[in-house]
């Protein structure tokens, strides 16, 4: 609180006039109160505000009882997503009546209508997704964010529905025949409307 100090001593006067000396008053102010607000009012903040929570992925892993039943899928129905260094995206699917000799490029912005396609052709289909050895996270998390959009537009009409994918390390027989189907290609595409 505020308190006012007086003077000690009275204040001399000269001579015999009418004027009245002028009295100097001292004001104290105690700040203490001021500081106790200060401090409530910062840990107040501190505990009310809500910081940005991490943003992860969801991953849902199979059970421990699922490495014993191993369950076999046909070639025509595994869907391989191959991923650069560049962060170029190829895909290869073997049918029965047409196996494929090179992977084919796929442009980032046609991912998710390719990956709608081909699961509404076959609704067996498991994605397998490659990647190559120094290839930037950003692009495993934009192709799982594709695949988890496709999900939920699957989901819409068939709750029970559920993307089947998996993430493998890319090996030395794919690398090569990406890189076969680069030299096939003559090079990359420059995406429509800007640089990549």
């Amino acid at each position: 609180m505020g308190a006012v100090d007086q003077p000690q001593r009275p204040a001399k006067t000269k001579g015999k006039g009418l004027r009245r000396p002028k009295r100097r008053i001292g004001i104290r102010i105690d700040m203490t109160p001021m500081v106790d607000i200060a401090f409530l009012l910062l840990i107040f903040y501190m505990v009310t505000t809500i910081f940005s929570a991490p943003q992860s992925m969801e991953i849902v892993l199979p059970p421990k009882e699922a490495k014993e039943n191993k369950v076999d899928v046909g070639k025509s129905n595994l869907l391989e997503i191959l991923v650069d260094v560049d962060g170029n995206i190829f895909w290869q699917n073997d049918r029965a009546d047409k196996p494929m000799p090179l992977p084919e490029y796929l442009p980032k912005q046609n991912l998710r209508k390719f990956l709608l396609e081909k699961n509404q052709q076959n609704p067996k289909l498991v994605t397998i997704i490659r990647l190559e050895k120094n290839s930037r996270f950003e692009d495993m998390v934009d192709i799982f964010d594709e695949i988890q959009v496709v999900e939920r537009l699957f989901k819409q009409t068939d709750p029970t529905w559920s993307y089947k994918r998996s993430l493998l390390d890319m090996t030395e027989w794919e690398y090569q025949l990406l890189q076969q189907a680069k030299a096939a290609m003559g090079g990359i595409p420059k995406p429509a409307g800007g640089t990549s």
